[in-house]
């Protein structure tokens, strides 16, 4: 019975370990290289005891072993970059971008003390701080190396800003693509550092809900685990403004509610992309009823 075997410039039919038949390829490494990555096909190895660099010359897909050698060196290379470019899915993109605001505000507020220190070395007291001292000292008049050193100084510190609110305007168009009804639900900027600390949209879509909602408490978790600290009611949900805005004793179960809101939207977003624009008003008419029945409870114990 007749056998197939595949290579990466061409089919060879063999029977009884003799070729009997050859179908190559377009000599177009672009082609080859999709063809790649949707099947699998020999890059090396014999056939019918011959090597597939002579079969490629013999049959006439490679001019010598010279060209076989350097179209199978750039094919590899091909390969390489586009498995990376594939592995690299949007919500890698959102993940980077996240992060690297969280850097450049770390580095900004870092940079921003010390120049507020030189400031205060070399001017007297100020209320300033951050973008507005660093653009005083900008338009500031004058001469000598500390001031010259403070308006570069200065430069750069504004620079970070700027970078990190064209990073943050690309993380708001991109979480609005990919992740619509997480965004609808926690805003883009906290959506992707769930994105972030989950290490994916599919991942986040197969957390259960109560990971969700501690997601990001790792020091309150390891404490819980050692009894020295009661179970953490919320992780890095804590900053959406219907958990923070709220008094305590209504924390947790906000955070349960949003929560499993944020698990609901994720699996929307992985699965179908379609935007649910009931969530937002689901979460919120099932916050303000946790609201309502706290509040009624309070006036009753207080008669």
């Amino acid at each position: 019975m007749p056998m197939l075997i595949r290579t990466w410039f061409g089919i060879f039919t063999l029977e009884n370990d003799t070729i009997i038949n050859t179908e190559l390829f377009p000599k177009d490494l672009s082609s080859i290289t999709e063809r790649l990555l949707n099947e699998q096909l020999l890059l090396r190895g014999k056939i019918a005891g011959s090597d597939l660099r002579d079969l490629a010359v013999e049959y006439g897909f490679a001019g010598s072993n010279n060209e076989y050698d350097s179209m199978l060196h750039e094919l590899t290379i091909r390969l390489a970059k586009e498995q990376i470019s594939r592995s690299v899915t949007p919500d890698r993109r959102i993940i980077a971008a996240v992060e690297a605001i969280d850097d450049l505000n770390e580095t900004a507020n870092i940079l921003s003390e010390r120049l507020k220190e030189w400031y205060i070395m070399n001017f007297g007291d100020t209320q300033l701080k951050g973008e507005e001292l660093a653009r005083k000292i900008i338009g500031m008049e004058g001469h000598g190396a500390d001031l010259e050193i403070m308006q570069s100084f200065s430069s750069s510190l504004i620079a970070s800003y700027e970078t990190r609110n064209r990073i943050e305007e690309y993380l708001k168009d991109n979480m609005t693509r990919i992740a619509p009804n997480i965004t609808n639900i926690t805003g883009h900027i906290l959506g992707a550092r769930l994105l972030s600390i989950a290490g994916g949209l599919e991942k986040l879509a197969y957390m259960p809900s109560s990971t969700i909602q501690v997601i990001g408490a790792n020091n309150a978790l390891f404490k819980h685990r050692k009894g020295k600290a009661s179970s953490p009611k919320h992780g890095l949900i804590f900053r959406h403004p219907l958990i923070n805005t709220s008094p305590g004793r209504q924390r947790g179960k906000i955070a349960r509610v949003l929560a499993s809101k944020i698990s609901l939207a994720s699996r929307y977003d992985l699965y179908s992309g379609e935007v649910k624009e009931d969530l937002p008003g689901e979460l919120k008419s099932k916050v303000d009823a946790i609201r309502k029945r706290f509040a009624g409870a309070k006036k009753t114990r207080n008669k």
